[in-house]
């Protein structure tokens, strides 16, 4: 029996063409609390800052996986779990981005940051349908509480600057931009934070995305859901494959399983 279900949020909750969650979704959510079950969303988004978490705002949950596991909390704003880059390697990538001419993106508990706006940066942002944060320097964060850094690079730059990280790791869901955690950090880790706090069994949970960042935590669930047009990595991590949010994936998923 399901017990908790942990959501990835675009591409999966969304439609990927109008990056808006579908009635359908917003409805099985809604039925499958009723019936007694945990949902969470699993993101890479820093939902507590306004632009990034307004999509889910009038949605009943149980709480919140954030910036790829590195940040849990309750409907109540509770954190649970924080995970922070070592400061070796948020020194490492902001001398990288100088060196090689990309910007990042770095994401505190309550606050995210572009240092710059180029190609990459655009193209992401009218991807997912959102604005820009706001562009500031990083200085000074080295000595911050620094949750992840989305550095705006290729799969090239990506292999360049993996080697030079000591203590992290880097999810990727899109093209134009990757997530730098820590290396014992991922959406499973905290899925696990937030099982462990209402005390419900890993072999009890489903979770559900579409991206390389959502395999870890596939992989981990009872019930490991790949979403849509994914990648053949995704797919095999999961247990199944359900139509996309377009298709009212989430309803049919939640229905096959007995959750509503």
């Amino acid at each position: 029996m399901i017990k908790a279900v942990f959501c990835d949020v675009d591409n999966t909750l969304t439609s990927p063409i109008t990056r808006t969650i579908p009635t359908s979704a917003l409805e099985a959510i809604q039925k499958a609390r009723k019936n007694g079950v945990k949902v969470f969303v699993a993101t890479g988004r820093q939902t507590r800052t306004y632009e990034e978490g307004k999509i889910l705002q009038g949605i009943a949950l149980d709480g919140y996986v954030a910036v790829n596991g590195q940040l849990c909390y309750l409907p109540d704003d509770t954190i649970i779990h924080k995970a922070v880059l070592d400061p070796r390697d948020v020194a490492v990538i902001l001398r990288l981005a100088e060196e090689l001419n990309f910007a990042c993106c770095l994401v505190e508990v309550d606050k995210l940051y572009l240092t710059a706006i180029d190609e990459n940066v655009r193209s992401f942002h009218e991807m997912i349908h959102l604005p820009y944060p706001v562009v500031t320097s990083p200085d000074g964060a080295v000595n911050r509480d620094v949750l992840s850094i989305a550095p705006y690079i290729d799969y090239a730059t990506e292999a360049l600057i993996t080697p030079h990280l000591s203590n992290s790791k880097i999810v990727r869901f899109n093209p134009f931009n990757c997530d730098v955690i820590p290396r014992k950090g991922g959406k499973d880790v905290g899925m696990q934070a937030m099982l462990d706090y209402f005390e419900v069994p890993i072999e009890q949970t489903m979770a559900i995305g579409d991206g390389q960042n959502d395999i870890s935590m596939l992989k981990a669930a009872g019930v490991g859901v790949a979403i849509g047009r994914c990648s053949p990595e995704v797919m095999a991590a999961a247990d199944y494959h359900a139509p996309e949010a377009d298709e009212d994936g989430i309803w049919h998923t939640f229905k096959k399983f007995g959750i509503i």
